[in-house]
């Protein structure tokens, strides 16, 4: 059983905790997500050169291009680690629907 566990040197599991780090983080809108989401497909690509699997290291190499493009575009927009600001809608508020009445 423990050589199934280990077979991958704990690197699967390492990448399996780090990505749902990094999807949890990016949920509480903290860009440390992106941080962890890039070091967990990094860990997935060791993962699947020892798996032999090809398609996920194109799909995480993917992964990690998008991971520090979002970084750097959260980067350019926002202050370092600051949570992102709700954007105003063009949604009109219902005290404004209710004075507009006759």
């Amino acid at each position: 059983m423990w050589d199934i566990i280990t077979k991958y040197y704990g690197i699967d599991w390492t990448a399996m905790v780090l990505n749902a780090l990094a999807i949890y983080l990016l949920g509480k809108k903290q860009k440390l997500g992106f941080f962890l989401g890039v070091l967990a497909n990094i860990a997935w690509i060791v993962f699947a050169v020892l798996a032999h699997s090809v398609a996920t290291v194109v799909a995480c190499s993917i992964f990690v291009f998008l991971n520090a493009r979002g970084w750097w575009s959260w980067t350019k927009e926002q202050a370092p680690n600051q949570p992102v600001q709700p954007t105003p809608t063009a949604v009109t508020p219902p005290a404004a629907l209710e004075a507009r009445q006759p």
